[in-house]
């Protein structure tokens, strides 16, 4: 019973630290497409368009 119970919380620490990387992984990718996002279009906002 205790190799079960080892067993199961080194799964759960796996499946939190992958959803930790995962979402850390989303918020990058979220920052640098808004980054590009306005790097494209500043040009049109500062023109008036």
């Amino acid at each position: 019973m205790k190799g079960y119970s080892q067993r199961r919380s080194f799964w759960a620490l796996i499946g939190a630290l992958l959803l930790v990387v995962a979402s850390t992984a989303l918020f990058v990718y979220r920052y640098l497409d808004d980054k590009a996002h306005y790097e494209k279009w500043k040009d049109y906002d500062e023109c008036g368009i």
